[in-house]
């Protein structure tokens, strides 16, 4: 049946390529992407628009959380996975990190003024 990180897998409800992922963290994927690309082809739009604004902040908000979550995940099964192996095994999850770090990075560039 696998490792313990294998079967700690199972509970999850979306199924791709085999692996089974939550629908939430593919939403917050899709959230985190389009604001990524609203940000890139429109960076003044940051500041004019309110509800991009908000979705930023919130797709960071959960990204974060998530991330937090698939790092905590990946130290509890250290022992019997390794970070390579892991990233590339959890692509989604992978991708909101790297999305959320993005995400970061645009607030971080961004002049208060």
């Amino acid at each position: 049946m696998g490792n313990r990180y294998e079967r700690s897998r199972m509970s999850r409800s979306f199924t791709y390529n085999g692996v089974q992922y939550h629908p939430g963290l593919l939403a917050v994927l899709a959230v985190q992407l389009l604001c990524l690309s609203a940000f890139a082809f429109s960076p003044a739009s940051v500041d004019h628009n309110k509800w991009l604004s908000a979705a930023i902040a919130f797709s960071l908000l959960f990204g974060l959380i998530l991330s937090l979550g698939f790092v905590g995940t990946w130290n509890q099964f250290r022992d019997d996975i390794g970070l390579w192996t892991f990233l590339s095994t959890n692509p989604v999850e992978s991708a909101i990190a790297i999305a959320a770090a993005g995400e970061a990075l645009v607030i971080l560039a961004k002049p208060l003024g």
